[in-house]
């Protein structure tokens, strides 16, 4: 066995006459062992959030969004969009599918008889729409028809579940939409505004509030001649490139074909950076607040290391008597704070991930379904994580074994012998 930490195991389990520094020793490992898991812990449970939103967002939301940069509306959508789709599949197999839909909107006022609210109305493709955005597997009540009926009398309009019961509509419920852009060449021009007849056929509900509450659907064509939008405009091209870890790769291979002056290319995260970093300063905050319980542990490594050696002059002075170099006596004392470091680091890996098993297979924190989306709090272990949060805690550890191994190093064998005679 290595005779430094030999040494220094025998030192930690001999018995002292300061019985406290064994029990700050002890509160030194069980800090560092509480304070690994509990960030082990949330850091897995952030991670499990963050996981939950992605998947609603992506899973609703396009890989990517093209958007003009200076005008409110891409001209010549139907050509852009196919060229967006040949400009991906160029780079296959990096791109396994790669699918692309041109998106006119704008808002609308909507009227029926019982209350009246602006909201974003979307005209989309039914061709394409469900390969770019999960709307069309997000309806909950009705079916996503916005083809037009065969009459072309009443357009089909699917809404948001917060939107359908701010106005308090049901499935097959005709309400009018009304263009706001309309109103001010109405009143200049003494005309009726533009206004459309329109059927609800259905509600989805995409986790999203903001999008359950102010938004709506329906065909393309109906869109464009509502808002007065140019037959081949479209608001964006939604892009979705097979995976959605790939939209940064795919983004650097659109600003090839689509110049930055002219166009704004959006990746899934662009679209929510506001949400991504709160969430990331949120998870910082933790990591940040509970690794004070880590400092704590760690000053307490210190304070028993220094009695320690103040307890042990005697026998470090045998031990250089002996021959010891204060090379020797340092790398003892050294391998203790890694032993305290080591073993509660160990501890606390082991409890953190003990705890997040159980929360994965048997949903310890349950949460009230009617209220959440998930029935426990959702956790993901990250070994990156975990490797990180080892690491803080050892580097720290050693750092406060860094003084008392160098004040152990520096003591004197011949006073310390003298000090024990005197004694």
């Amino acid at each position: 066995m290595n005779l430094p930490f030999f040494i220094a195991r025998r030192y930690l389990l001999s018995k002292r006459t300061l019985n406290f520094i064994t029990i700050i020793t002890a509160i030194s490992i069980g800090g560092i062992t509480i304070g690994v898991a509990a960030l082990i812990v949330i850091l897995s449970v952030f991670n499990g959030f963050q996981s939950l939103v992605e998947r609603f967002l992506i899973g609703f939301d396009p890989h990517l969004r093209i958007t003009a940069a200076q005008t409110t509306y891409l001209s010549n959508a139907d050509s852009l969009t196919q060229q967006a789709t040949l400009t991906l599949q160029a780079f296959q197999p990096a791109f396994p599918s790669v699918q692309a839909s041109a998106i006119a909107g704008g808002k609308i006022i909507c009227v029926n008889n019982r209350s009246m609210l602006a909201f974003r109305l979307y005209g989309v493709d039914t061709s394409s729409i469900g390969a770019v955005s999960g709307i069309a597997t997000s309806v909950v009540a009705g079916r996503f028809d916005i083809a037009n009926d065969t009459e072309n009398t009443f357009l089909h309009v699917v809404m948001g579940a917060g939107l359908a019961d701010k106005l308090r509509l049901a499935i097959g419920d005709t309400i009018t939409l009304l263009a706001p852009s309309t109103i001010e060449a109405a009143i200049t021009q003494a005309a009726p505004p533009l206004t459309a007849r329109a059927i609800l056929t259905g509600v989805f509900q995409s986790s999203n509030k903001d999008y359950d509450n102010w938004q709506g659907y329906t065909s393309l064509v109906a869109a464009r001649h509502l808002l007065r939008a140019p037959d081949d405009a479209a608001l964006s091209i939604d892009v979705r490139c097979g995976d959605a870890r790939l939209s940064e790769s795919a983004r650097e291979c659109l600003l090839r074909a689509f110049p930055p002056d002219r166009y704004r290319i959006e990746t899934w995260y662009d679209l929510h950076r506001d949400l991504y970093n709160v969430m990331r300063f949120e998870r910082l905050s933790a990591f940040l607040v509970l690794s004070i319980i880590i400092f704590v542990a760690v000053f307490n490594i210190f304070a028993s290391l220094s009695m320690t050696v103040a307890e042990k002059r005697a026998e470090i002075g045998i031990l250089k008597a002996m021959g010891a170099t204060p090379r020797l006596i340092v790398r003892i004392f050294f391998s203790q704070s890694i032993l305290v470091g080591t073993v509660g680091t160990f501890a606390g890996v082991v409890l953190g991930l003990a705890l997040c098993w159980g929360q994965l297979h048997f949903g310890w924190f349950s949460l009230d379904t009617a209220r959440y989306l998930v029935p426990a709090i959702p956790i993901i272990i990250h070994w990156a994580d975990v490797l990180v949060v080892s690491a803080v805690a050892l580097v720290l550890s050693l750092l406060a074994g860094f003084v008392p191994a160098r004040r152990a190093g520096d003591v004197r064998s011949a006073v310390a012998l003298l000090r024990k005679e005197r004694l």
